[in-house]
Order: C-alpha cells, then sequence, then structure tokens
C-alpha cells in the first residue's frame, strides 16, 4: 500500500507539470500577439505613411508649378497656405474622435456601433468646416491683422478665400477615412490621395499657366486646384463607404439616435487633439518668429532643417496613427495585455524607422542640405543642422507615436499637458537661453527643440505605463 507522502509527491508533480504547461502556452500566445500586432501595425502604416506622403507631394506640386510661374504669387500662395493649413490641422484635429471611437467599438465587435459613430461626426465635421470657412472669407481683414504689406495681403487674400471654399470637402475626406482606418481599412484612403496626386499635376498645370480655354491665375489657380480636388476626395469617398464598401455591415445608412453623450465623447476627444496640435503648431510658429530675429540666413537655414524633419514627422505620424487604430481596439477588447503590445510595439517599430532616417542624416547632412539650396553659406549652416536632426527625428518621432497611442487609449487631457509643458515651458524658454543669451543662435535653437521632444516623448512614456497599471488594478470603469 503506497504511502500518503507517495501521493502528496504525484499531486505536486501534476501541479508542477500543469504550471509549466500553463506558462509555456501563455508565453507562446504572448509572441504570436506580438507578431500578429508587428503585422498588423505594418499593414495600417504603410497606406497611412503613403497617403500622407501623398498629401505632403500635392503641396511640394503646388509649391513647385506656382514658384515657376512667378515669385510674387509664390508669397501669395505661402502666406494664403501657412494660415489655411494651421486651420485645417486644428479642425482635423477636433474630429479626431472619429477614428478612436470607431476603433473602440470595432474591437469590441460593436460594427454597427461604428457606423454610428461615422454618422455623428459627419454633421460635427460639417459644422466646423463651415465655421473655418466663414472665418477665413473674410480674408483681406484677415490679412490685415497679420500685418501683410497691402499688395501682399490682397494677392494672399485672394488665395485663402478660395482655400477656405474647399475646408468643409476636406473634412468629410478626412471623416470618411477616419472611420475606414478605426475599421483597420486604410487602402481606400490611399489610393484616393495617389489618384488625386496625379490629377493635381495636370489641374495645377492648367489654372496656373492657363491651359485648355482658361486664362493664367498663378496661386489663385492653383487653389482652385486644391478646392477642385478636394470636392473630388469628398464625393469618391463618400462613394466607397455609403455605396461600395460594407455599408450593410457598419449600417451606415441608418440614422443615429439622439445621444448627447455619444456627441460630447466625440467632442471632448478631439478638443484635445486640437490643443495639443495649436499648442505644437503655435510654438513652433513663435519659433520661426525668433529664428528670423538672426538674420535672413539663419531663417533660411531653420527652414530647411524644420522641412527636412517634417518629412520624417510624416512617417512618425503614420505609425502613430495605426498604432491608435490598434490601441483603440485593444481598449474596446479591455486588454491590458493587448494594449502594452501595441504601446511597446510601435514605440519599437517607429523607432527602428527613426534610426534609418537618422542614418541617412548623419551620412549625407551635406547632400541633403544642397538639395535645398545653391547658396554655400547657407549649406555651411544647414550641415550641421542636419546632422542634429538624427537626434530630432528620434524624440520627435516618439513624442509622435505615444501621444496617438495614448489617444487611441482615450486618454486626453494629460497628454495634451504634457506636450504643452514640453513645448511651451520648456522649449521657448530654452531657445531664449541657447540662442540669443548664451550666442549659440539657430544651433542653439535645435538643440532646445530635441530637449523639448525628448522631455515630451518621456512625459507621454511614463504616461503610457502608469495607464497601462490602471487598467491591471482598477479595471477597465473609470
Amino acid at each position: 500500500m503506497r504511502s500518503e507522502p507517495f501521493y502528496k509527491s504525484k499531486l505536486d508533480e501534476t501541479r508542477d507539470s500543469l504550471l509549466s504547461l500553463r506558462e509555456e502556452r501563455e508565453n507562446r500566445v504572448f509572441k504570436l500577439k506580438i507578431l500578429r500586432c508587428c503585422k498588423e501595425t505594418w499593414k495600417l502604416a504603410v497606406p497611412v505613411v503613403i497617403a500622407r506622403l501623398g498629401t505632403v507631394g500635392m503641396a511640394l506640386v503646388d509649391t513647385i508649378v506656382v514658384g515657376r510661374y512667378g515669385t510674387q504669387d509664390l508669397a501669395y500662395q505661402s502666406i494664403a497656405s501657412t494660415l489655411h493649413m494651421l486651420c485645417l490641422s486644428v479642425a482635423m484635429g477636433m474630429l479626431q474622435g472619429t477614428i478612436v471611437l470607431t476603433a473602440n467599438a470595432f474591437g469590441r465587435g460593436k460594427y454597427r456601433e461604428c457606423g454610428q459613430v461615422l454618422r455623428r461626426s459627419i454633421p460635427y465635421g460639417l459644422l466646423i468646416g463651415f465655421l473655418f470657412m466663414v472665418a477665413c472669407l473674410p480674408s483681406r481683414f484677415v490679412m490685415g491683422l497679420l500685418g501683410q504689406p497691402a499688395d501682399v495681403a490682397e494677392g494672399s487674400a485672394k488665395v485663402l478665400s478660395v482655400y477656405a471654399l474647399g475646408m468643409p470637402f476636406a473634412l468629410m475626406f478626412f471623416v470618411m477615412s477616419s472611420f475606414l482606418e478605426g475599421t483597420k481599412r486604410p487602402v481606400p484612403g490611399m489610393v484616393m490621395i495617389l489618384l488625386a496626386n496625379v490629377i493635381n499635376i495636370f489641374a495645377s498645370y492648367i489654372f496656373v499657366y492657363g491651359h485648355a480655354g482658361f486664362p493664367a491665375m498663378g496661386a489663385i489657380g492653383s487653389a482652385i486646384s486644391t478646392t477642385l480636388i478636394r470636392v473630388i476626395l469628398a464625393v469618391g469617398m463618400f462613394i466607397i463607404v455609403f455605396c461600395i464598401d460594407e455599408n450593410d455591415l457598419y449600417g451606415v445608412w441608418v440614422k443615429p439616435e439622439k445621444n448627447k453623450e455619444e456627441n460630447r465623447r466625440i467632442r471632448d476627444i478631439g478638443y484635445g487633439a486640437a490643443a495639443t496640435v495649436g499648442v505644437e503648431e503655435g510654438s513652433y510658429s513663435v519659433v520661426n518668429i525668433m529664428a528670423g530675429w538672426l538674420g535672413a540666413v539663419a531663417l533660411g537655414a531653420y527652414t530647411i532643417m524644420l522641412n527636412v524633419s517634417s518629412n520624417v514627422f510624416v512617417l512618425a505620424n503614420g505609425v502613430g496613427t495605426a498604432s491608435s487604430v490598434l490601441m483603440g481596439i485593444a481598449k474596446g477588447k479591455k486588454s491590458v495585455m493587448d494594449m502594452q503590445i501595441v504601446g511597446y510595439t510601435g514605440l519599437v517599430f517607429n523607432l527602428l524607422i527613426m534610426m534609418l532616417c537618422s542614418a541617412f542624416f548623419l551620412l549625407c547632412p551635406q547632400l541633403i542640405a544642397s538639395v535645398y539650396t545653391t547658396d554655400a553659406e547657407l549649406i555651411t549652416m544647414t550641415t550641421p543642422l542636419v546632422m542634429i536632426c538624427s537626434l530630432m527625428c528620434l524624440f520627435d518621432g516618439t513624442q509622435q507615436v505615444m501621444v496617438n497611442v495614448l489617444r487611441g487609449a482615450v486618454d486626453i487631457f494629460v497628454p495634451t499637458l504634457c506636450q504643452g509643458v514640453a513645448f511651451v515651458f520648456i522649449m521657448l524658454p530654452l531657445i531664449w537661453l541657447f540662442a540669443f543669451k548664451w550666442g549659440y543662435g539657430v544651433l542653439g535653437m535645435t538643440y532646445a527643440m530635441i530637449i523639448a521632444c525628448a522631455c515630451a516623448a518621456l512625459f507621454l512614456i511614463v504616461r503610457f505605463v502608469l495607464i497601462c497599471r490602471h487598467y491591471k488594478e482598477s479595471g477597465f470603469e473609470r
């Protein structure tokens, strides 16, 4: 007869074996989730990045075409485009709730709720577009407030008025493409942007220089081309979302019931995103003015450096948008593990891309600077700034991805506060200290911007860790 210690030993062995198998299975599931997350991030990020680059490409074509038409018209376009893009960026920020709440509903498998978010976002987007359009239409008055010379104010005001007419259509395209991205279908938006680039080349040539029976209109012609393309994009995306793509599954034709709480959720997320855009864009506008105090060459070097870093920023924005969608889905599933995997995968994924860009900046700084200018003095001043961009893109890309990750987790106020502290209370004083008091000039300004981006990245990563810890300890009822 076997003793009690024998049976106890066998039970311990069985328990240890089961625990070992469970731990092995959990590790295998964890690794599979990471691989799947990497694959999903890649599938979402690539079309989004291409679409963002397509938008940049349209602006580049417009600048080249108008610049070759005439320097004066280029000035009109530059001033009008700066103000118009600031308004449009803030407006798009106000509509960020569309992609976040769509992804949340998609993660819960509530496909009809995705359609309801879209239907609530469309009238809200139209209202915002109409308000910004009305604000920009008295363009001569607006340009007068900016203190522009009379001739420049007159020319740029006409361009701004044409841009303003296209704002509601631009926001409609943004809302519907956000809905598709939130349901993990970014390809239609990418295809539409690529087609728009092709149309823009011909339309700009016709309207700017005057062909096919149209008079030469310069910068106004370029604005007309942009506005017409926005109408085409909005109509095309409407057809895709409401008539072709899985409209029955998402119930996009079903009118949502009146629900003030749901409308408020869309607005609240948008307010935080718009505030973030406003703080960051506003801070960089102040920096642009301060760079002008250092002289024309310094301003030119700063402008080139900012353009170089902005092109890389588009890549980080694509990864950030993909991570925001996946984070919204993970939040909808109420899975802390999935949230952590999405956040850290997006962080590492972006870091690898930024490291490749950094290597290019370190190896070919003079070549990059010479693409923008033939002025030897300007190339000499710009070259070290391009090298420093290797650090800028690492930290700026990181903070961009993390703010999108937190936005996907519906964490709005604290990330906005973090970026406000970094860009207003850290960056601007450091620029004054480095560039003017210590005399490092535009190089000092770049150092200050890098420190601010690093602080923003650190604040946001810490915030993400704390958010995940909170959900793990307290659950998802906040």
